[in-house]
């Protein structure tokens, strides 16, 4: 039987082969990388399907994938730096900019006006891993956060936005659990929080508001993740945390922002999305919960191409 333990098993031969690993955190954009170690030509049994929105995607940084191409998918997303430092057998990403937990069982229309299949569609019965990082679409929140970032009052529903947030957990629960049911009982769950956009205290130019009027935008985002965290427990799957790591790496933050500002920066990131550096910090916290050790960090992620799955495009 497939189980966490399964999954670690299959693991160690990998972890314990990377002798002499030394890497520490997740490296910034201004952060040096690791001192190289001799590789290894381990190769894990591990099958891993990655499930996301655009915090997942990583839209606009560097090469994007076009399988399909309206799901603005990052070839060095946190998906793909794990499925380089995992050395998986197969990785399979059906991220998806601006996916919902509905998404995952039903056609979504990309930015594009092209359509792609449910993501859960990627999830088999060999499956041993599975990242899912969503939500924050549900419900319009996301689009309600812009509006209340912008300062505009009326565009602002706080009430609305709490409660819509404890409805999230619902969703994510019920997701671990369709994945559980309907495709890889056996799989392990991994629920991937949001890291810091913005600052939990004061702003900045790049944020163009008051620090009254963040206030609502820090904690909603603050409510979304303990949203996900509890629908993670509860459907039967491990979460991992990004709030409190990304702490001073938000937009503010300027050389150690693991996030894009306002502009649209092609090749950088998406406006307040996570830029290469981001993707690899979120990256190293799932391989740290997986393995419970620190990953051989690389500038660039490079699974092997003979493990990669091209997406079919929807029928």
């Amino acid at each position: 039987m497939r189980s966490t333990r399964r999954l670690a098993a299959l693991l160690a031969v990998l972890v314990l082969g990377a002798s002499g690993c030394s890497a520490g955190g997740a490296a910034g954009d201004d952060d040096p990388l690791p001192d190289p170690v001799v590789e290894t030509e381990v190769t894990s049994d591990v099958d891993y399907v990655a499930l996301g929105d655009s915090f997942s995607a990583g839209p606009f940084i560097g090469t994007m994938r076009t399988d399909p191409t309206g799901c603005a998918r990052s070839r060095d997303n946190y998906p793909a730096f794990l499925a380089d430092w995992l050395d998986v057998a197969t990785y399979t990403d059906v991220t998806c900019s601006a996916a919902t937990t509905a998404d995952l069982t039903g056609t979504m229309t990309m930015f594009d006006g092209n359509t792609t299949g449910p993501q859960l569609d990627a999830v088999t019965r060999e499956t041993d891993l599975v990242t899912l990082g969503m939500g924050g679409n549900d419900f319009g929140i996301y689009d309600a956060l812009i509006g209340c970032q912008e300062g505009a009052a009326a565009a602002c529903p706080v009430d609305r936005l709490r409660a819509d947030t404890a409805k999230v957990a619902d969703n994510v629960q019920q997701a671990v659990r369709r994945i559980r049911r309907a495709a890889a009982p056996d799989a392990t769950v991994y629920v991937v929080g949001y890291p810091d956009i913005l600052p939990t205290e004061g702003t900045c130019r790049a944020v163009g508001v008051s620090a009254d009027v963040l206030g609502p935008v820090t904690e909603v985002a603050g409510l979304l993740n303990d949203a996900l965290e509890q629908g993670a427990r509860r459907g039967g799957a491990s979460y991992v945390d990004m709030e409190a790591v990304s702490e001073g790496h938000d937009v503010c933050a300027k050389g150690r922002a693991w996030v894009n500002g306002p502009r649209f920066r092609a090749g950088i990131a998406a406006p307040f999305h996570p830029k290469i550096n981001g993707m690899r910090a979120v990256a190293t916290e799932v391989y740290r919960a997986i393995t419970g050790e620190d990953p051989e960090v690389t500038e660039y992620a490079e699974p092997d191409p003979d493990a990669v799955v091209l997406n079919q495009p929807a029928s």
